[in-house]
């Protein structure tokens, strides 16, 4: 059955929506690996970090959306074993392989790692769904991973000499894995909670889970340390990589589906590079403009290919 004129609008119009979300989510996660690592130098632990974050986040979703999960808290118990295995996937799973990453490699191998999310993506539901892939998606995955592998190495082969594998890379590598599997598994969110109450929920049972974890840490490891540097980091992950990313990048993956969002992926490194001209005084140089450009024409070459029969 042929799809109506207003219901083709609408899907289209889902779809426009959606890759805007998942655009804002990247931009609000482009400073997220730059202040998981100066935690590091503010001898912030990545569990510790990961808590705090997911607390302030709490905080924002249960001031602002607390009335709005309330009145879905019998979908939210109904589908709880969905909730909290998401949760454990994301809230704990991807932040603190990630930040541990962070605490052992650098912000350019992490990047380099991060790259090769569409590939997951696509082969996930490639070997899940049994889903077609055509020509056009894997150009648009050579694509864009080619613009953000340019960007990564700031189009100096010579860069690719100093990398070395160490500990962190093999965290980055788990954190891309969860990254990957949650995109995935949004495609399975349970279409009558809204995607607010559903991160609300997300984030209470990851600062549950945290908090045990947290206290390990502090009592073990080492314990916080409140000043203003590591105040300011907190905020800025709570607020933008926390509240405000996440539920974008959530929202954006439900409206376009999973192989969709993969590709958005890469836009971080553009967008970080951005944010350091824009922010750090950092100057624009070819392969930012040359990444930026093959990354956006892979997007555009992965989500706007004919369907095959």
């Amino acid at each position: 059955m042929n799809s109506s004129p207003g219901e083709t609008g609408r899907d289209t119009r889902r779809a426009v929506s959606g890759y805007a979300l998942l655009t804002a989510g990247i931009l609000f996660w482009a400073g997220n690996a730059v202040v998981g690592r100066a935690a590091a130098g503010a001898d912030i632990p990545p569990l510790t970090l990961n808590f705090f974050r997911w607390s302030i986040a709490l905080v924002f979703f249960l001031a602002i959306f607390g009335r709005s999960t309330w009145a879905q808290r019998h979908l939210l118990w109904e589908h709880r074993k969905f909730i909290v295995i998401y949760s454990i996937l994301t809230i704990v799973g991807f932040n603190c392989t990630f930040y541990i990453a962070l605490q052992k490699t650098t912000v350019l191998q992490a990047s380099l790692i991060q790259s090769i999310l569409p590939v997951l993506v696509l082969l996930l539901a490639l070997v899940v769904l049994k889903s077609r892939i055509t020509g056009q998606q894997w150009w648009g995955v050579v694509f864009s991973i080619g613009g953000a592998f340019l960007i990564i190495i700031r189009g100096d082969w010579e860069v690719i000499k100093s990398l070395r594998v160490q500990d962190g890379d093999i965290w980055a590598l788990v954190a891309v894995f969860l990254w990957a599997l949650q995109a995935f598994l949004m495609r399975y969110k349970p279409p009558t909670i809204d995607i607010i109450p559903f991160m609300t929920a997300l984030a209470a049972v990851g600062v549950t889970i945290m908090l045990p974890m947290y206290w390990w840490e502090y009592t073990t490891i080492k314990p916080t340390p409140f000043t203003q540097e590591s105040l300011m980091l907190f905020l800025y992950l709570g607020i933008f990589a926390g509240f405000l990313g996440t539920t974008c990048w959530n929202e954006g993956t439900y409206r376009t589906g999973p192989a969709q969002a993969g590709y958005f992926g890469n836009l971080y490194p553009v967008f970080a590079g951005g944010l350091a001209i824009l922010l750090l005084g950092e100057s624009l140089q070819w392969y930012h403009m040359l990444g930026a450009g093959l990354v956006v024409a892979g997007i555009w070459l992965a989500i706007f290919h004919k369907s095959t029969k």
